[in-house]
């Protein structure tokens, strides 16, 4: 009988899967769509000199000073990385570019900003807002509260701090004073946004969606099986074994047995799949909030802004006259950020637009649901490790650690392995063989 199934090929289940392999544990990994990577996904565009570029759209790039076990995992993947450009660019939601930071230095178009005083609060804020980790006092603080408290200005907020906030995919569809700050500072501090240390925000060369490649290669190679294709229909915990019911996209049906089960996926996802769901299941799953978000992959820059020459890698949107209507809302650009070849047209992707872009200017459209910052899905975080490995099953995901970055799920899913191996939940016995069909 195989040792365990990992249901879910998004970062958490590679984190999963990888540790327990490494072990010598045989891994059954199941994932529903036809690749791994989760939100990590690269997007085919032509390019001038008539090849084809892959362009990130999903994942852009990692702090190797935050993200220590994805870091370690890129490089024993082998895989070269490069600094990534941080450029920021503001812009109204008429399109009027406003300001930017290109290598360090800042461009206010006229009467967009006193620049002395708000670059002065900019700098201030990165190593203050720290206090929000540690401080109780602000445990359960607004950002417009916190910001109160330190008497930030009008200005600071409404033309840097609220605009770049709402660019934090966390974030709920709220104003951005609602905002919990304890979450969006662990988010901004994670990606060295916030921070008394300087980060290193580094991205794959060829772009980080060629580190999923790299982990299928890795895992089949060490004697993985992988089921692409294959969705779980339903699973039933015994006291010996976990009974699982899958379905592949070709409409056929199979049984596994396996001796525990790891699911990484969104808990509304997990929960209808469990026949015998717990009580204690039913709840703290049921917890968890996510949020549905829209991508859009376009070649439209006149939805980032009216002055190419100040793009930014990230584009941000100044809310005026009730736009934007849906946050959070951000543009990447992914040429600027990752430095693509001059020969891949310029890519946009943009987050919740706040207007649609041209119709024949859009190359793709994704949807997903993302966990957001709140109170909530702290408390519900904190009740989770009371479920872990009861009746053979582990759970894993972003959704599982604030601030729910690409880091958070990766480690979810070791920290669930690793709870398996160590046998520290009921029911978790380990055995090595091969997987059981029914």
């Amino acid at each position: 009988m195989a040792a365990v199934a990992v249901i879910g090929g998004g970062a958490a289940g590679l984190g999963a899967a990888r540790t327990l392999l490494r072990t010598g544990v045989e891994v059954v990994l199941v994932e529903a769509g036809r690749r791994l990577g989760g939100n990590c996904v690269g997007l085919e565009v032509p390019g001038a000199d008539g090849a084809i570029h892959a362009v990130d759209v999903g994942v852009s790039d990692f702090n190797r000073v935050t993200f220590t076990e994805f870091a370690r995992l890129i490089d024993e993947l082998g895989l070269e990385t490069r600094p990534i450009c941080g450029d920021a660019h503001f812009a109204a939601p008429t399109g009027e570019s406003l300001w930017a930071c290109q290598d360090g230095r800042w461009t206010f178009r006229e009467g967009a900003a006193s620049r002395p005083g708000l670059l002065a609060e900019i700098d201030r804020f990165r190593t203050r807002a720290l206090e929000v980790l540690h401080d109780e006092r602000f445990a359960r603080c607004t950002l417009g509260g916190y910001l109160d408290h330190i008497g930030a200005s009008p200005e600071f907020r409404d033309t840097y701090l609220y605009p770049r906030a709402m660019g934090s995919f966390p974030m709920p569809n709220l104003a951005p004073a609602n905002y919990h700050a304890r979450s969006l500072v662990r988010f901004w501090n994670i990606h060295g946004i916030v921070s008394d240390r300087p980060g290193d925000r580094r991205c794959v060369v060829g772009g980080m969606h060629r580190y999923v490649e790299a982990y299928r290669r890795w895992f089949e190679g060490a004697g993985g099986e992988l089921r692409l294709g294959t969705r779980v229909v339903s699973a039933r915990r015994g006291a010996r074994r976990v009974s699982l019911q899958l379905a592949d996209d070709e409409g056929r049906c199979h049984g596994l047995r396996v001796d525990q089960v790891i699911f990484a996926g969104h808990p509304s996802q997990v929960l209808p799949l469990l026949e015998d769901a717990s009580a204690a299941e039913r709840s703290v799953l049921s917890a968890f909030i996510a949020q549905p978000a829209r991508v859009v992959v376009h070649h439209d820059e006149q939805l980032v802004g009216d002055d190419p020459s100040l793009f930014g890698a990230y584009n941000y949107l100044v809310p005026r006259g009730g736009l934007p209507r849906v946050r959070p809302t951000i543009s990447f650009f992914p040429n600027r950020l990752g430095g693509l070849a001059d020969a891949v047209p310029d890519t946009f992707v943009t987050m919740n637009p706040h207007r649609e872009p041209r119709p024949d200017r859009i190359l793709a459209e994704r949807h997903f649901l993302h966990p957001i910052g709140c109170l909530a899905n702290d408390r519900a975080a904190a009740r989770l490790e009371a479920l872990q490995g009861g009746w053979r099953t582990w759970f894993a995901g972003a959704w599982a650690r604030s601030p729910f970055v690409h880091e958070s799920a990766y480690t979810s899913g070791i920290d669930a392995a690793r709870g398996l191996l160590a046998g520290s939940g009921s029911s978790s016995a380990v055995t090595r063989g091969h997987a059981m069909a029914s």
